[in-house]
């Protein structure tokens, strides 16, 4: 009795299984009928097996219950609990939910109120045994086994699935900050190539204007030499210092187009990674049944 009124109340959980199964072989329809109105046994039968039935009965019916407790054990309220189940089991497979819930708690007593011998001669000829008991008992012990492994197995889950969604949003934070690296490299590739080609248009201006000179410096050599010499020099100059500042600016088109396809590299092996773990939160998705 102890084990009944314990905080995990292991003991109780014990007696309303094997009065379930006890019920299912003794009176299937009634067994049936109750799980097919969501009736569990925790919802009427907890207050028969922790008070004894003191609760409803009168105190003569109780004492006598009491009696047979003491001398048969504990095990014996449920054949007391399947007497009460078959005294009414037509009143019981005419019920629905709510007011079936109410007659398991205070109305089925009716019947034997005035005649506690009637119920225990009922209660003798329910039989179990001890064996049967204890197989009840191991089945019970299985299924709170299967329950923890699964809810261990569920927790795990949902670490797992903590951690995955943890990655996948560490990854798209780095996805984003390369995405923004890329946008940023090819904003300053376009600048280059365009101050490149402005350099170019220049470089090709002075290029013929030195053609130009060149000829004029051929055909009017002498004449010309004294009037354009210095002119001559000062555009040779800049055109040596526009092809230097060219070359570099080539360097760096080279080194930023560089940068560029590593950048691309990067950015597509993190989408791969990313598809990847979004799989995998799917999947763990599907084993928690979340939606």
């Amino acid at each position: 009795m102890r084990g009944h009124y314990t905080p995990e109340m292991n003991t109780l959980q014990l007696r309303l299984s094997q009065f379930e199964q006890l019920m299912e072989e003794t009176v299937p329809l009634i067994y049936k009928h109750l799980r097919n109105q969501g009736i569990r046994s925790t919802m009427y039968a907890s207050q028969w097996f922790m008070t004894l039935f003191a609760y409803k009965f009168p105190l003569d019916l109780v004492f006598r219950v009491f009696d047979i407790i003491l001398v048969e054990g504990i095990e014996s309220i449920l054949r007391f609990s399947i007497a009460l189940l078959k005294a009414n089991h037509d009143k019981i497979l005419s019920l629905d939910f709510e007011v079936l819930v109410e007659y398991l708690k205070d109305g089925l007593f009716e019947y034997y109120m005035n005649n506690a011998s009637l119920f225990i001669q009922d209660a003798y000829n329910v039989k179990v045994t001890p064996r049967k008991l204890a197989q009840y008992a191991q089945k019970h012990q299985a299924n709170i086994q299967r329950q923890q492994a699964e809810l261990a197995a569920e927790e795990s889950l949902k670490e797992s699935n903590k951690q995955l969604t943890s990655q996948v949003q560490r990854l798209e934070s780095s996805m984003s900050q390369l995405n923004k690296e890329h946008v940023d490299l090819a904003k300053e590739l376009i600048t280059r190539k365009i101050e490149m080609a402005q350099l170019q248009d220049h470089n090709d201006v002075l290029t013929q204007k030195v053609s130009d000179l060149t000829k004029i410096v051929d055909s009017q050599a002498k004449e010309v030499e004294l009037q354009y010499k210095g002119e001559i020099e000062d555009v040779l100059r800049k055109n040596m210092e526009i092809l230097k500042k060219n070359e570099q600016l080539e360097d760096q088109l080279s080194y930023m187009e560089s940068l560029l396809v590593e950048t691309k590299m990067k950015y597509a092996e993190s989408e791969i990674e990313r598809d990847g773990l979004s799989r995998k939160l799917s999947d763990m998705r599907k084993a928690l049944g979340v939606a």
